[in-house]
């Protein structure tokens, strides 16, 4: 049997074993108006850089495109409009060890198979920007999972996420883009159900770049845009759209930006407002007009109330201080305390005796008390001596998450 017998022997083994291996354009199925429809569940393995000569590609379902490595097998289309996605698919898409070049290189939509999914590996993806006329990298939407690992955009920008994903998430990628345009695109009409979360992870944005642009309009769970571990460097506009201190936002070790955090601080001075008591010995919320940080994060402020709005359940030190005196004499003894929810928390007391002539006494009050999305802190002072009314006229109180 000659050598060619034998080749074509092999081929045809591999293809009962649901893999092809492709080093030209021939060895795809057989274009038809400029498309070649791969065939389902087989494994098409790109050998070297392999030109589609003016076609473009429509996957089927589970078929997979792999190669031997990303910097010595490519997928590109000689005379392909750039316009035209070099790649097209409603499936899932494995994809491993290989680089893509065109000006638009995927169009990619899962709306009509609700459990699809994208993993991909070791894939970069190489010019392709909308400097000729592109869209870039391309959208993909409507997937139950995006997933890139150790990927990277080379000169790239463009990748657009639409309609419904549940987590889009890149690891040990690298996005190096272009001069004028975005790399990572989320639009206002993109719902995200769990998560997008990028890690250890490096971006380049220069010349009026913009690295990832989120939108404020686009739904994403509270705490449910993270990036962790991640480098920004170029110059150019980093975050655009949400930042690190919006509620969506959890941005921690990275450099470059802002990182997140969950603190929030309320104040007043020459409050004038006296405190009602009713009955000695019993705890009345602090009144007066407070006034919020600047610098809160993943809380939201009422008068000397600082209710936690982040998503994740977390361990918080409370530190408060405040000035009091008794609106009437004699001396009274005077207890502050925080409170949860509305109910004091005994081990954050502290007391002291007003004098006679009406001196204010300083008051310092700590705890550590766990909070979920919704829980809120205040101050309390009780008289323990009278029920005359009491006068807070300096309070701070400061609730910051114990990481």
């Amino acid at each position: 049997m000659s050598f060619r017998e034998n080749y074509a022997k092999y081929n045809n083994w591999l293809e009962s074993q649901k893999i092809k291996f492709i080093d030209k354009v021939e060895d795809f199925p057989a274009p038809v108006s400029s498309v070649i429809t791969l065939e389902d569940n087989l494994t098409y393995f790109i050998t070297t850089t392999v030109d589609l000569l003016g076609s473009r590609l429509v996957c089927g379902q589970n078929t997979t495109i792999i190669g031997g490595s990303s910097e010595n097998c490519f997928l590109k289309s000689t005379g392909l409009s750039a316009a035209t996605p070099l790649i097209t698919s409603q499936y899932s898409l494995p994809m491993r060890n290989l680089s893509i070049t065109h000006d638009t290189a995927l169009d990619l939509n899962g709306a009509g198979t609700p459990t699809a999914a994208i993993d991909w590996f070791g894939v970069n993806f190489t010019n392709c920007n909308s400097s000729n006329g592109g869209s870039g990298v391309g959208t993909i939407q409507n997937y139950s999972n995006f997933i890139m690992s150790d990927c990277a955009l080379l000169n790239s920008s463009g990748m657009t996420f639409n309609g419904t994903l549940g987590t889009v998430g890149f690891t040990q990628c690298l996005f190096s883009g272009v001069a004028g345009q975005t790399t990572l695109n989320f639009p206002s009409t993109l719902t995200i159900t769990r998560r997008i979360r990028v890690t250890y992870s490096s971006f380049v944005a220069f010349g009026g770049a913009t690295a990832i642009n989120v939108s404020t309009s686009a739904v994403i769970p509270v705490e449910g845009y993270i990036l962790d571990t991640v480098n920004f460097s170029g110059g150019a506009t980093y975050t655009a759209g949400v930042q690190f201190n919006d509620n969506k936002a959890l941005f921690t070790n990275c450099k470059g930006i802002g990182n997140s955090a969950e603190i929030g601080q309320a104040y007043f001075t020459n409050n004038t407002t006296p405190n009602p008591i009713a009955t000695t010995g019993v705890f009345e919320k602090i009144q007066g007009v407070t006034t919020p940080s600047s610098v809160n994060q993943k809380f939201s402020h009422t008068d000397n109330r600082l209710t936690y709005t982040g998503g994740i359940t977390r361990s918080f030190r409370i530190t408060a201080s405040c000035s009091a005196n008794s609106v009437v004499t004699p001396a009274a003894v005077i207890l502050v305390r925080a409170a949860k929810n509305g109910t004091t928390l005994a081990e954050s007391e502290s007391q002291a005796t007003t004098s006679a002539t009406g001196r204010n006494e300083n008051f310092y009050s700590q705890a550590i008390v766990e909070l979920t999305t919704n829980d809120f802190i205040e101050l309390f002072i009780a008289n323990g001596t009278n029920a005359n009314n009491l006068l807070v006229t300096e309070l701070n109180i400061i609730v910051e998450a114990l990481n």
